[in-house]
Parts: structure tokens; C-alpha cells; sequence
């Protein structure tokens, strides 16, 4: 009899299970452009309820159909056993949206909003001590100054040249952003042995430079995505609060080839007189921005619709980029070999690159492609983000619709 009990428990726990995890596989949000259609199937018991699903069922299974014809938000129900197990499922709705294809090689410059701390290091006096100005204070890296004895500070020069309108000796109210919080404090700087300033202690950095890819140009608008991840600063490692930035075309000088655990990489000039937009946001999927007039560049180039997550499929892609001194934007072959359908960050899918070519110049994905719109049945379905160091011909991919 205990026997019998026992099995009878086993198989109620594995029939949970079943369930349990066949629902959680149902994703919690749903992103669909306008007139997209998306299907859920999943076992015989477990109920849809929603006003624009359309529902049938088999022997064993239910199927349930999302038509998506209204811009907007709207939201379904997935059951089991009477609602004992529950799941609420959003469905986003965005506008069918067409898009030019990127693939240019750009130059980032960024702005940060204030001052951000990176390091801290003793000062030597004129008398010839040594003192730690910052100790007298809780500020640490990752802190962003942003004030100076309440003038505002946006770059290293205003931080030098605010700190050293005091007296010697005299303290100054230096204010801050902590963790999202403000945080003012006194501190008195030192005169430095080596060139008699001034000085706090602290390294600091006021914004970044880099290369990366373009991935799209919404001429509707004139704005762009870029990069498919955010830019963080490589000692605090925090996404950069970018107060203005600047993005120009950038001309590929050479290119390191990537090898197994030795990442390669693009190295660029930026092109001051091709300057084609301006950067106004930096999170984690991205930078993003405003093209002011710069229609003209883009004139000829493919406009492409902007697909879900829902429609890309395993198999043959491709991917554009600029990994030569044409600085033309090239097609090259990939191949995606998984999809992360429930991933919210910027590793949605893994990609192989095929194409000859692109492994011949660069041994495949190397530091500067981030940003690399992939393409599969024509249209736009992601973005190129990281490169898996321990084989340069496989990486990682973002949804297009994240970055939308």
C-alpha cells in the first residue's frame, strides 16, 4: 500500500512538473509590430483567456492565435486545474516600422553628465607629506561629481579649475551622486609638490571614446540605434549617464584579427567632418540619437521592415558591416544557431559566422561590429553585441525590438 502511494505521489509530482514548466515557457511579455500574427501551443488543460486570442485544440494539445491589429497594450491569462496554477501574459503591440540598414563603422564620443571617479591616489604636499583629501569624505569610484562649491562641473578642466579657486588650507562643498543619490560633503584639497595646484586625490574621467557599428536609421523620425549594448566606463563599470554625445563616420584603418581567447578588433579614425548625429541616450541596449539633415548619406541605402522576436527562426542570416578600408557597408553570411526566446539583454540569439570572407579579414566578430544589424528573410531581426572569446567565429545577438 505504501508502494502504491509512493508511485501515486511520483506521478502527481512529475505531471506538476510537466505543466509547471510548459506554462513557464509561455513568455510573460509578448512583443508583436502591427498585423504580426503569434501562436502558443501547449498541452491538453491548460487554458488561454484573452479578447483577441483565437483558440483550437487537438487530442493532446491547445493552440492559441495572437492577431496583433491595434497599436497598444493588451494582456491574456494562462491556466491549470481550475486556476490553481496561474500566469498573466502582457502583449505589446508596436507600429509596423521600416528602417535603413546600418552597418557603417562609427565613432562615439560621449559625454557624461559631471565627473566620474575612477581611482584614488595620495598627494604629496609642498612640505613634502603625503595626504588623502578624499578620506575626509565617503565619495569612492563609481561616484559622478557634479558640483563644486554649487558651481556645476561637466568636465575635468571645470573640476580643476573650480577646485583651485579656494584659498589653501580652506575646504570645499563638493557634491555628488551616489547610487542614484545626492550626497554633499566638505573636503580640503591639497597643494600638490609637482605643479602647486590644488588637488583632491581622485582619477576621474568626464565621458568615452570608442568604435562601434551602426544598426539602424529611422528616417521617419531621424533617429538611430547603435551598438545593440551600453557603453560602460571600464574602471567604475557603469553604464556612462551620458549628457550629450556626438557621432561621426568613422574610417577603418586595420583590422586585428580575432583568435581563440584573444579578442580582435577594428581600429578607426573618426571622420571630424562627417559628423552625422547626436547621441541623447545610453542604456543597455544601446546608444541612441538624433541624425540632424543627414538624409543625403543615406540616400540609396536598403530600407528594411523591423521584425520580432517571434519570426526569427535557426538557420541561414546575415549580417553588415564595415571591416575594410572601402568603408562601405558589406553583407556577410552568419548562421543563428540558438534563440533565447524569453531573453531580455542583449544575448538573444548565438550566431556563427560562415562566410569565408568575413573569417579571412577579421577570424570573425571582433570589437567594433557591436551594433552589426543581422538580417534573416529580409528583414531587420537583431543587432551583433558580444564575441565568444574562446572562438572569434561565434557570438552573441540582441532582438531587434529591444532596441526598438
Amino acid at each position: 500500500m505504501k508502494s502504491k502511494k509512493y508511485y501515486f505521489i511520483v506521478v502527481v509530482c512529475m505531471v506538476l512538473f510537466i505543466y509547471i514548466t510548459n506554462i513557464d515557457k509561455i513568455p510573460k511579455e509578448i512583443i508583436l509590430f502591427q498585423d504580426e500574427s503569434y501562436e502558443i501551443s501547449c498541452l491538453k488543460g491548460i487554458e488561454m483567456n484573452g479578447d483577441n486570442l483565437s483558440t483550437s485544440s487537438s487530442l493532446f494539445r491547445n493552440l492559441a492565435k495572437i492577431k496583433s491589429s491595434v497599436v497598444g497594450t493588451d494582456s491574456f491569462t494562462v491556466s491549470a486545474f481550475g486556476g490553481v496554477m496561474k500566469k498573466d501574459v502582457s502583449v505589446n503591440v508596436l507600429p509596423a516600422t521600416s528602417v535603413v540598414l546600418g552597418g557603417d563603422t562609427i565613432g562615439i564620443r560621449l559625454y557624461s553628465e559631471g565627473v566620474l571617479v575612477i581611482g584614488e591616489m595620495p598627494i604629496q604636499s609642498i612640505d613634502g607629506s603625503w595626504h588623502k583629501p578624499y578620506s575626509e569624505t565617503k565619495i569612492e569610484i563609481g561616484d559622478v561629481i557634479t558640483k563644486v562649491n554649487k558651481q556645476e562641473v561637466e568636465t575635468i578642466e571645470e573640476l580643476v579649475a573650480a577646485v583651485n579657486l579656494v584659498e589653501e588650507g580652506k575646504s570645499i562643498e563638493i557634491e555628488y551622486i551616489k547610487n542614484n543619490d545626492v550626497v554633499i560633503e566638505n573636503i580640503t584639497p591639497i597643494k600638490s609638490y609637482d605643479d602647486g595646484k590644488l588637488k583632491l586625490g581622485l582619477w576621474v574621467r568626464d565621458g568615452a571614446m570608442g568604435v562601434g557599428t551602426l544598426t539602424f536609421y529611422n528616417p521617419k523620425n531621424q533617429t538611430f540605434a547603435a551598438l545593440g549594448h551600453g557603453v560602460s566606463d571600464l574602471d567604475a563599470k557603469d553604464l556612462i549617464n551620458v549628457e550629450s554625445g556626438l557621432v561621426n563616420i568613422a574610417s577603418v584603418l586595420d583590422v586585428k584579427k580575432g583568435k581563440k581567447n584573444s579578442p580582435g578588433e577594428i581600429k578607426g579614425l573618426l571622420l571630424e567632418e562627417f559628423e552625422i548625429g547626436k547621441i541623447t541616450g545610453n542604456n543597455e541596449n544601446g546608444i541612441f540619437g538624433e541624425f540632424e539633415d543627414n538624409k543625403r548619406y543615406f540616400r540609396g541605402r536598403r530600407e528594411v521592415q523591423v521584425a520580432s522576436r517571434n519570426e526569427i527562426t535557426v538557420g541561414k542570416a546575415s549580417i553588415y558591416c564595415t571591416v575594410d578600408n572601402e568603408n562601405k557597408p558589406k553583407e556577410y553570411e552568419v548562421e543563428i544557431q540558438k534563440i533565447f526566446e524569453n531573453s531580455s539583454d542583449t544575448r538573444g540569439m548565438i550566431l556563427k559566422v560562415t562566410d569565408e570572407d568575413l573569417i579571412n579579414k577579421t577570424g570573425g566578430i571582433v570589437q567594433g561590429m557591436s551594433g552589426s544589424p543581422i538580417v534573416q528573410n529580409g528583414k531587420l531581426v537583431g543587432a551583433v553585441t558580444h564575441v565568444y572569446v574562446s572562438d572569434p567565429t561565434k557570438g552573441y545577438g540582441i532582438f531587434i525590438e529591444n532596441m526598438m
